[in-house]
């Protein structure tokens, strides 16, 4: 499926320029853009962590459903990636991109809930991950993408995939989508007492 550009985020053109300046390859789709986008607007006033800021394609859409009275922390390591970030969204007071290892944030932070956390990088998904589902609110959402098997995977990722996704399918205090669109993507919704 294809979407108009009037349907894109503010800015998405000038950050894909960005990042395709910078060589950054790592880029959600549009469909993963667009169902982060429709799962924040279900929020209100909601509380959103990313893990994996990038150059802030993905956070573009998140602020693009975000309500007046929300808040979104994304974290990222890459110092270029976060300059281009943040030449984007440093005027938005809703957003509070902090350069720190994931893994270390996410130990620091255990304690905070999100309405939605997106973990597009390694620590809250391939590690950490018990962790990061704690950190989910009751009838919050944790998405991944990067699913389905790509050409450039180190040999044995594939397998840490399959792994991550059966540990994922059989939690037992969350519901689990699969969706085999975009690079694939799982969605889980905790469960509410």
């Amino acid at each position: 499926m294809s979407y108009s550009k009037s349907s894109f985020p503010k800015d998405y053109e000038s950050i894909l320029k960005a990042s395709r300046k910078l060589n950054f390859t790592m880029i959600s789709d549009e469909e993963v853009g667009a169902l982060l986008r429709l799962l924040t607007s279900s929020k209100k006033e909601g509380q959103i962590l990313e893990l994996g800021t990038g150059t802030g394609l993905a956070l573009a859409w998140i602020l693009d459903g975000l309500h007046s009275k929300g808040k979104i922390i994304s974290i990222e390591n890459n110092p270029q990636y976060i300059e281009v970030a943040r030449s984007f969204f440093d005027k938005e007071s809703r957003i509070n991109i902090v350069q720190e290892d994931a893994k270390v944030w996410i130990e620091k932070n255990k304690h905070l809930q999100f309405d939605l956390i997106f973990a597009d990088t390694w620590a809250g998904k391939f590690t950490d991950l018990d962790q990061t589902l704690e950190m989910v609110k009751p009838g919050g959402f944790y998405i991944i993408d990067d699913l389905n098997q790509q050409v450039d995977w180190p040999e044995d990722h594939q397998e840490k995939v399959i792994s991550l996704m059966e540990k994922l399918k059989y939690q037992l205090n969350f519901s689990a989508l699969p969706l085999d669109f975009g690079t694939g993507i799982m969605v889980l919704c905790k469960k509410v007492a």
